[in-house]
């Protein structure tokens, strides 16, 4: 509190210590106390710069926010149900007499069939960059389209060339073809995610755990599509239609998303982890994380083919498949999560 002016020193107890404080005579100014009495000096208030109170940052608005997820996976529920539900009406209202073909079916369908599980983990790798990373959003995106796309390109003529080498047709791939598709698959997976990359001021696991994850999803994307495409098709010529796609689309979805980039991700995790001086190298611990993604993805395709080519009871093969196939989602899962909360807890 300032010093009276007019108050007598020894009414007015301990005096305050030197400084300036408001002059009592005129508020437009500052006058110098020198702990004793008022002096002549004074300084113009209007030139002292008020202190404004730090104000705390305000976060980035990201896109549609934390449940942005859940949002584009109920959007895509709407969709199918909004094309099914018209679908129905009209072959009800106009039935088409002596056409085998299902009526249900939309085109449409594909995409967001395809597509719908892929978006939303991606849409939820993109709200987890922090802006240390160096990678954008709008990069990741770009990363999971064109990486998927080039791994497929390459991917599917090769594989198709080890499925005629190995006496395997397109509606009964061979075993061997079916095995070393994760030997092909994951080669050109990590190739396009670290091609990619090149250019990214950082590399370590945590990026890789994002590149080669979207890498994996766009791969994951694509493969659904051409998976759905033929079921929509058989459908169309026996009559199956909706049932043989709807079965179709739910068991890529529970598995293409989330083997494709879980192994495209933790292969990428070894080898950004690697990397030096923001150069990758190849090291025993990349070659030794590539053969055991790559042993994985052959497993899970060999057990598939033995369980559709094995003569037994089928409903008793689509359930052991079905149980071996979310087991094998699940203990991948939990794989990725461990090795994402080490990478977590190493960049705290």
């Amino acid at each position: 509190m300032a010093p009276s002016h007019h108050q007598p020193a020894e009414q007015r107890g301990a005096l305050p210590p030197a400084g300036w404080y408001a002059d009592p005579q005129d508020a437009r100014f500052l006058r110098w106390w020198s702990g004793a009495g008022w002096t002549a000096y004074t300084y113009p208030l209007a030139a002292v710069a008020p202190v404004q109170p730090a104000r705390r940052p305000r976060p980035p608005h990201k896109w549609i926010g934390r449940f942005g997820g859940w949002i584009i996976a109920g959007a895509s529920v709407f969709i199918w149900l909004w094309l099914i539900g018209f679908s129905l009406l009209l072959s009800a209202i106009a039935p088409h007499a002596g056409e085998d073909g299902p009526v249900v079916l939309s085109p449409y369908l594909l995409v967001t069939g395809a597509a719908t599980v892929a978006a939303v983990i991606l849409y939820t790798m993109c709200y987890r960059l922090r802006p240390e990373d160096g990678l954008t959003a709008s990069r990741l995106v770009i990363v999971a389209g064109v990486g998927g796309l080039a791994a497929t390109l390459v991917a599917g003529p090769v594989n198709s060339l080890i499925d005629v080498a190995s006496g395997g047709t397109a509606a009964h791939p061979s075993g061997v073809a079916l095995v070393t598709a994760g030997v092909v698959e994951e080669l050109l997976k990590i190739t396009a995610a670290v091609l990619l990359a090149l250019k990214l001021p950082v590399k370590n696991a945590r990026i890789g755990l994002f590149v080669g994850g979207a890498v994996g999803l766009g791969f994951s994307v694509i493969e659904n599509l051409g998976y759905l495409q033929e079921a929509f098709a058989r459908g169309q010529e026996n009559g199956s239609g909706f049932g043989l796609f709807l079965g179709t689309t739910i068991g890529r979805e529970l598995t293409g998303p989330f083997l494709h980039p879980v192994f495209s991700a933790l292969l990428g995790a070894a080898v950004f982890a690697a990397a030096h001086n923001g150069r990758f190298r190849l090291t025993l611990g990349v070659v030794l994380a590539y053969l055991g993604v790559a042993a994985a993805h052959g497993l899970f395709n060999g057990a598939t083919w033995l369980a559709q080519t094995l003569p037994w009871n089928p409903a008793l093969a689509g359930l052991a498949l079905l149980g071996f196939e979310l087991l094998f989602v699940v203990g991948s899962g939990l794989a990725w999560l461990l090795i994402a909360r080490r990478i977590r807890r190493d960049t705290a």
